[in-house]
């Protein structure tokens, strides 16, 4: 993680893998954060108005702090404008002009007027004003306006064409005073305009002296302009849209307009963020753009801009659960398209049909983030390392290991940890000898004496537990007893199938023997794991022979219900037998092998050496001891091989002993690799110490026969078994059984040298 942080190039993104309740997120986001503590607050982000396409709203970075200052500076000069041009445009000087311009512009449009009209009167007509505009009227003799129908008839004619002489030339005045009146408003504008920009300038030019990040500079220009466009605007109540904000947008107030959407504020922080983003759905990643209810609809606003996680990790870390991940594969697809393009875009992926006129589309801000996923293997390994892109954008994988040397560091760490965690959680501390329970549960989690599970909440839930169990009993520590009564009383908690399966060993329901000794009989260490409670329970593994050369038959394979590893490991017997038994002559037996009470599937070499000595037993005819469970790989050499559930498996059948009774002669065999793996609950290392119950290692299926047979197997690197032993016997039997195949297809007789 430390490399993966430090590389600042694309594509060093981190996959932190490791095993549930490993406090795998628990320590990447407590190692992220101490790594932030050395940086810097990255930068504020704002997005601000567009003026020319106001739909396309800017974002721009501020040092941390900055953008609050700039929104409450905006803010401010917005409510000192309303004043500081109500107070301009009512200013004397302001006032003076103005009404000089009006009057001259009053006096020459009444002096196109008379002229207009002088005109008409040489014309025996007369010009009027009235609220629909001016009207040509004809004069009799008193000077009195008529209609042209009372002038005389030999006068008619001429008034016609003075008529449109008059109207010709009223309209040319018309056109003139439409002139001067466009120049009058723009004199006029021009004094409203240049009496604003006294107020406005100076106020400006204060604030973009202080905020001089790139790009402002021309934002506060625009801003400038737009603000003596808009100065009526001003005039307005505040909750008054007064300005058309184009785009089919809705028209909007002069607070939205000059509005700062304060996106990510760092005004508060000293580092960058560690984000974690629990639902990583698009909303919650990208952002959103919200709407505004206006006049019976939605409308948007680029104020509504809200950022996602990415925005709010900008410059930091976003952290995300890889489980999370995969339920959103559509944001998984757009991150992978942010990481490759740099940049965080903002896209409305839930809405369908033609877009809403005007909706934002807002530029995208550029991406400086480091993503860190943290998940199971088997999302790291099914899903993510299949995807090209993943190993494109995620070259830093970090792996959390299953468990740890239980050595020095380690140790003092994981008892630190414990301690803090039992402390925090119950109020009473751990005392050493909690502490030593508490550890050898972590060994026995691990699967190996001198390794700690990595999976260290585990072992703190036991410790919180037993921390109940110590103040109910109003202790003031946590003690080795009460570490082991929580984990009795958890396994109890979760063991009916356990239990219910031992039941029914005891009512010969399954049958299971911890005494005597049967011929093509073995009893068989196998492990039942149902996710949250794993248990051992002997099954019984018989096999009998016949005269044939069909060799070994697996049952379960043959009705399909052993799994492939358990095929390839009656197929890896068959070779052991070949190689020990079919040097001079075939193989010449048939043996049907079979787990018995098997009702479900089978899967798995563990039982492999279980089956190879009942096939020995019932070629051999050599009876096998019962009080003894066997547990075993093995490959064709006979060589013991290592198993796992190794723990649960011997105290399966040390609970099948208990129930039935101790002997003293009854025990576990299992291989020599599987020692150190060996960690037991404390009544079966008490049973074992007081000589009840045994375990022998070996490591080679021949200590493993001669245990179980008495006697010894015999072998010989050349063959030549003796008589009496277990191989000798089985060698006899196959000498017979090939006899009697070649008499029987009238093949050769076969002679002993």
């Amino acid at each position: 993680m430390k490399f993966g942080l430090s590389m600042s190039e694309p594509g060093f993104n981190i996959f932190v893998l490791g095993l549930d309740r490993a406090g795998r997120m628990t320590a990447t986001l407590d190692y992220l954060k101490k790594s932030m503590e050395e940086r810097p607050a990255p930068q504020d982000w704002v997005y601000l108005n567009n003026f020319s396409r106001t739909n396309r709203p800017r974002p721009y970075a501020l040092p941390a702090g900055e953008g609050r200052k700039l929104a409450d500076a905006m803010e401010t000069l917005v409510s000192h404008l309303r004043e500081a041009f109500a107070s301009a445009f009512n200013a004397p000087a302001h006032l003076t002009e103005t009404q000089t311009q009006t009057e001259e512009a009053r006096t020459q449009l009444r002096e196109k007027f008379d002229a207009l009209r002088e005109y008409a009167r040489e014309r025996g007509l007369d010009v009027q004003e009235n609220e629909k505009g001016v009207m040509i009227v004809a004069l009799n003799e008193e000077g009195e306006p008529v209609s042209l129908d009372e002038i005389p008839k030999e006068r008619r004619a001429e008034a016609e064409d003075a008529f449109e002489e008059v109207a010709e030339e009223a309209r040319k005045t018309l056109l003139s005073t439409r002139d001067l009146e466009e120049q009058i408003a723009d004199t006029l504008d021009a004094l409203r305009r240049g009496a604003a920009k006294v107020v406005l300038k100076p106020r400006i030019r204060k604030i973009r002296d202080k905020f001089t990040s790139p790009g402002m500079k021309a934002w506060f220009e625009a801003l400038e302009k737009d603000i003596l466009d808009n100065i009526d605007a001003f005039e307005e109540a505040s909750d008054q849209p007064a300005i058309d904000s184009g785009d089919g947008k809705m028209p909007e107030t002069v607070d939205d307009r000059y509005a700062v959407n304060l996106l990510i504020d760092h005004s508060r922080d000293k580092h960058p963020d560690v984000v974690l983003e629990p639902s990583p759905s698009y909303d919650n990643l990208f952002g959103q753009i919200q709407y505004r209810p206006v006049a019976g609809g939605m409308h948007p606003h680029f104020s509504l801009i809200k950022p996602g996680a990415l925005h709010r990790a900008n410059g930091g870390v976003l952290v995300l659960r890889a489980e999370s991940l995969v339920e959103h594969e559509d944001s998984w697809a757009f991150l992978k398209a942010a990481l490759r393009d740099g940049e965080i875009r903002i896209e409305e992926t839930h809405k369908s049909g033609p877009p809403t006129a005007g909706a934002p589309e807002p530029r995208p801000i550029p991406l400086d983030v480091k993503v860190v996923i943290v998940g199971a293997p088997k999302y790291y390994y099914t899903f993510f390392s299949l995807d090209v892109d993943f190993r494109n954008h995620f070259r830093v994988k970090a792996d959390i290991d299953a468990d740890m040397p239980a050595a020095g560091r380690n140790i003092s760490i994981y008892t630190g940890l414990l301690r803090e965690s039992a402390l925090s959680r119950t109020g009473i501390p751990l005392d050493n000898g909690a502490i030593r329970q508490l550890l050898g549960q972590a060994a026995r989690w691990a699967g190996e004496r001198d390794k700690l599970t990595a999976q260290i909440e585990r072992v703190e839930d036991v410790a919180i537990e037993a921390g109940a169990l110590a103040k109910t009993d109003k202790r003031g520590s946590i003690r080795a007893a009460d570490v082991r009564r929580a984990i009795e009383e958890r396994r109890h908690r979760n063991s009916r199938l356990e239990d219910r399966s031992h039941e029914r060993v005891q009512r010969r329901e399954i049958l299971i023997d911890s005494y005597g000794a049967v011929v093509g009989q073995v009893n068989a260490l196998t492990v039942l794991d149902y996710g949250d409670h794993a248990f051992g329970l002997p099954a019984r593994v018989s096999a009998r022979s016949y005269v044939g050369s069909l060799g070994v038959l697996n049952i379960e394979r043959m009705v399909d219900m052993s799994g492939p590893l358990q095929q390839k490991s009656v197929m890896t017997i068959e070779g052991f037998l070949k190689s020990r038994f079919a040097q001079e002559f075939p193989l010449s037996f048939a043996c049907n092998v079979t787990f018995e009470q098997n009702y479900g599937g089978i899967e798995g070499d563990s039982a492999s050496m279980a089956e190879l000595c009942a096939i020995i037993s019932a070629i051999s005819n050599i009876p096998m001891r019962q009080n003894i469970g066997v547990t075993g790989s093995m490959n064709q050499f006979g060589q013991a091989q290592p198993v796992g559930g190794i723990s649960h498996k011997i105290e399966g059948f040390y609970r099948i002993c208990a129930d039935q009774g101790f002997t003293g002669d009854q025990g576990v065999i299992i291989p020599l690799a599987n020692a150190e793996n060996v960690v037991l609950r404390e009544e079966v290392v008490q049973a074992i110490r007081q000589g009840k119950f045994n375990i022998w290692t070996v490591e080679h299926i021949n200590d493993a026969i001669e245990l179980l047979a008495g006697k010894p197997c015999g072998d010989h690197p050349e063959g030549q078994y003796t008589a009496d032993s277990v191989y000798g016997k089985a060698m006899e039997r196959l000498r017979q059984n090939d006899r009697i195949l070649r008499e029987r297809h009238a093949f050769p007789a076969w002679t002993e040298q």
